[in-house]
């Protein structure tokens, strides 16, 4: 029977834990059992493989937890995580030579932890810095427990574990913290991501909007019997695109593929003479401009840009060329003014860390059924990143410091090349979709680019041999933008009242902010609970403003991330006043950037419907 005073804090702190744990206080089973050990302390003894097995020490638990703990003198760190309870003497002898650090205890044995609580109190640990209890192996549940941990540790987690779970739980334990690592990286990208484009994303979407709204969108409005069915070639910008200059010269000008550039290999290929019948770009960087500035320089007119939505707005700007936009998912000013006048919903690209994988999306949108990748190293060539005649500023050639740090992966030959995880990011995001492509061929001809499972490698002057007719249809990219431009004037209408309401909202959350901190001084309990139910209709209305959940929080999606982890977070407070404290704390840091960012998003949005009004009363 778990310990009354137990009972109180799981209360507090996991009422669904101890309500799973309360099964075993009437089971009586002989997987585990709670001994004496020799000098009288309890400890644990349980069948392990079919045979008995002490998690400690049967004779003296103590003193082995004070030999273990002293393993880790010079490891002090911040954040532990102890995998594996025991009777706790491990646990409670690092506490006492570390009694501020932050802990939390993963037990995958639910029997175990019933037994531990059953017998000694949690209070005995330092329990003010006790952040969770994790039981089970279900893998979901542990893994989002302990991505949490590691969020509330700023990634510097420490993971200690019990000498007899290395053994006998080794394998579940390792592939459960290995798959919350890994997607950890993956919300660490994300975050990187979003710190260094959220503002740049929605600023390019308002700002490219008036020319959304006049040129074709490539999903809708060309015909589509020009690509069903053909094969089209995405041209990278890696550096085995040297070798294969003279066979897209050839393919182009017998049509028998579509030729789509993507990022900086534009350069490469005009330098060539070799005109593709269309230039892709999408990147939100203010510099990405120059990506096709070669373009620009030389007026050419006769390659179509397909642009996505929330392309860096400089980069469309005096295009000599037709213009075809894509609704980029990063995009949210387009899905709340567009509407198609045929009714059909708008079609978009999911964002990507490649102008490669959202260009492959698009062709597969469009229904091409062969796909033909080029210049796709994804990895060093020869110490190479690029093409010749591509230069981002700090040369060609890769640093000293990447090779020494750069992965290896296998290329299509089958030897071992070194890559980036930029460049690895990017190969499996492209096989992702590559494997939810069915009926799409897709063909890797780049010779010793990593290899890009689902994608076949042949060499490009081998595969002309197949393309054996013309496929490539003149002025495919002409079209007519249908999109209803009235509901566009009504949406306006709707976030123009919108608008006048989030200012008002924004202020209220403050407002009550400042009493609950009031209430928190004055160690009004009572008072403090009511006002939170006030502050959850206040923040619930104002994320729900068409304006504010449009243009203002995609701009804050850093901040709203960290303000959502500390409200987790707040879970493991059981004081009121300081759970109160850190609740007015990371709201009012928050509400603070939405008040900054309104008056700047506000002009952005008003300088946007003013073109827009324009635009639609001049036609």
């Amino acid at each position: 029977m778990i310990l009354i005073d137990n009972r109180d804090v799981l209360r507090l702190k996991d009422r669904d834990l101890l309500h799973r744990l309360s099964k075993w206080d009437d089971e009586q089973t002989s997987t585990v059992k709670v001994e004496k050990a020799k000098n009288g302390l309890p400890t644990i003894k349980m069948i392990l493989d079919g045979k008995p097995q002490y998690l400690q020490s049967k004779y003296d638990p103590e003193r082995e937890a004070e030999r273990f703990a002293a393993k880790f003198e010079d490891e002090r760190v911040t954040y532990v995580l102890f995998v594996g309870i025991g009777m706790g003497y491990h646990i409670k002898k690092y506490l006492e030579k570390y009694p501020e650090t932050k802990f939390s205890i993963y037990e995958p044995n639910e029997e175990v932890l019933h037994a531990y609580l059953s017998t000694c109190k949690l209070e005995e640990l330092p329990l003010r810095n006790l952040m969770g209890l994790i039981a089970g192996t279900n893998q979901a549940e542990v893994e989002h427990n302990v991505k949490q941990l590691h969020v509330e540790s700023n990634g510097i987690l420490k993971i200690i574990t019990l000498p007899v779970y290395e053994k006998h739980y080794g394998i579940e334990i390792s592939s459960i913290l290995e798959k919350s690592l890994a997607s950890l990286k993956d919300k660490h990208n994300s975050i990187v991501a979003n710190a260094a484009f959220q503002k740049r994303w929605t600023i390019n979407s308002i700002k490219n909007f008036p020319t959304v709204l006049e040129t074709p969108n490539i999903l809708h409005d060309i015909d589509r019997n020009a690509f069903e069915g053909k094969p089209a070639i995405i041209v990278a910008a890696g550096p085995s695109l040297n070798e294969e200059f003279e066979n897209l010269r050839y393919i182009k000008e017998n049509g028998l593929a579509y030729i789509f550039s993507v990022g900086s290999a534009i350069n490469s290929l005009i330098e060539h003479g070799v005109y593709p019948d269309a230039a892709c770009t999408y990147d939100p960087q203010d510099i990405n401009h120059r990506v096709i500035q070669i373009i620009k320089d030389k007026k050419i007119k006769k390659i179509p840009l397909i642009f996505g939505s929330s392309v860096g707005f400089e980069t469309i700007q005096n295009y000599p060329g037709d213009l075809l936009h894509m609704i980029v998912s990063q995009d949210t000013i387009s899905k709340v003014l567009l509407k198609h006048i045929d009714g059909k919903s708008l079609d978009f690209v999911n964002d990507s860390p490649s102008i490669a994988v959202i260009t492959f999306q698009l062709l597969v949108k469009l229904g091409c059924t062969k796909i033909i990748l080029v210049g796709q190293n994804l990895a060093y060539l020869e110490n190479k990143q690029y093409a010749d005649g591509i230069d981002y500023g700090d040369g060609n050639a890769a640093k000293e410091e990447s090779l020494k740090n750069a992965l290896i992966v296998k290329d299509v030959f089958g030897s071992d090349i070194q890559t980036t995880d930029g460049f690895n990011l990017m190969r499996q995001q492209l096989e992702m979709y590559i494997a939810n492509s069915s009926g799409v061929n897709v063909t890797n001809t780049t010779k010793g680019g990593a290899a890009i499972q689902g994608a076949h490698f042949i060499p490009l002057e081998q595969l002309i041999n197949e393309l054996t007719s013309r496929s490539v249809q003149n002025d495919w990219f002409k079209g007519k933008n249908d999109y209803e431009k009235s509901f566009t004037i009504n949406q306006l209408v709707d976030i123009n009242k919108a608008i006048e309401k989030a200012e008002h909202q924004i202020n209220h959350v403050l407002i009550t902010l400042k009493d609950i901190k009031k209430d928190l001084v004055l160690r009004k309990t009572m008072e403090i609970e009511k006002k939170y139910t006030k502050l959850d209709k206040q923040v619930e209305q104002m994320t729900t403003n068409v304006f504010y959940s449009s243009f203002i929080d995609p701009m804050i999606r850093v901040q709203k991330e960290r303000l959502s982890e500390k409200i987790q977070a707040v879970r493991f407070v059981s004081e009121p006043i300081k759970k109160g404290e850190t609740i007015v704390e990371s709201f009012s840091m928050f509400i603070a950037e939405c008040a900054k960012h309104y008056p700047f998003v506000k002009q952005l949005y008003l300088e946007m419907k003013s073109e827009v009004e324009q635009c639609i009363k001049e036609k």
